[in-house]
């Protein structure tokens, strides 16, 4: 309650009201925030802590589920640029399998074939910040205790199918080997095939992860800014209120001393 003006001591304990409601509404625009302190308002102090620190928690959800789908989408990268490195190997052995063809030219496309096998191992021992990207070993991404976790990974091209094709017996020498290849080389594919499709199902279900943790996150802020966020039209206002009723409590005051200092001098 505002004291009531009764002699100089009332005018300063106004003065010093009104200076300090000044100053308390100018820190609130100034920081933005009118949670300063735990007496401005207790209970929504302990509210906005609560929320801050699940804000923090969505924050990390977040960066957890932006660097798995960036996992997913270099698995699926590598494992498209491994797909065409076997329908190329497959194709030449099915052109070694010409019976019209010289041992030179089957020669030729046993070379590359050799070769597209080292490319072939290359995507498949490939990182993700030093995280083997197909050895099958699953990632759980936790998303939070109500919505439970995702799972990334669990891309395998070191089945016994896919080691076949790499294996060191696979060439194109002869009609026969060319045969056996060609019937590794289309298991291998169909394993890659199965791995890409699964990768498909993960993006999806991170993107949805994602969302939701977007949509989380836009709601707490909103309601972390109705508790802690000064109204701005509002305050503004109560400054200027203040700052003029701080003028008029400086004003009584000086009339007060004046008439006080008047009334001095007739006494004397």
């Amino acid at each position: 309650m505002i004291p009531v003006q009764s002699n100089n001591t009332s005018f300063i304990e106004q003065l010093n009201w009104h200076s300090n409601q000044a100053t308390a509404v100018l820190a609130r625009l100034s920081s933005g925030s009118k949670l300063l302190a735990p007496q401005d308002d207790a209970a929504g102090l302990a509210v906005a802590t609560r929320m801050e620190a699940q804000l923090l928690q969505l924050q990390a959800t977040a960066n957890n589920l932006t660097n798995a789908i960036s996992f997913t989408q270099t698995q699926n990268g590598y494992l498209a640029g491994a797909q065409k490195v076997l329908d190329r190997m497959g194709e030449l052995a099915i052109r070694a399998q010409d019976a019209t063809m010289p041992d030179e030219i089957r020669a030729l496309y046993n070379e590359e074939y050799q070769a597209l096998k080292d490319t072939f191992n290359d995507a498949r021992t490939a990182q993700y910040n030093g995280v083997n990207l197909f050895d099958g070993k699953t990632l759980t991404v936790a998303i939070s205790p109500e919505n439970g976790s995702v799972e990334a990974g669990g891309v395998d091209l070191f089945t016994d199918e896919i080691n076949t094709v790499t294996a060191n017996a696979t060439n194109l020498n002869t009609l026969a080997d060319a045969k056996a290849t060609l019937e590794a080389v289309l298991r291998a594919g169909e394993q890659t095939a199965i791995g890409r499709a699964s990768l498909g199902s993960t993006l999806n279900a991170l993107a949805m992860a994602s969302e939701q943790i977007a949509i989380s996150r836009t709601n707490l802020s909103d309601s972390l800014s109705q508790i802690q966020d000064t109204n701005m039209a509002v305050d503004v206002t109560n400054l200027a209120r203040e700052q003029i009723l701080t003028q008029n409590s400086i004003f009584a005051l000086k009339q007060a001393n004046l008439q006080r200092a008047n009334a001095l001098n007739l006494l004397s």
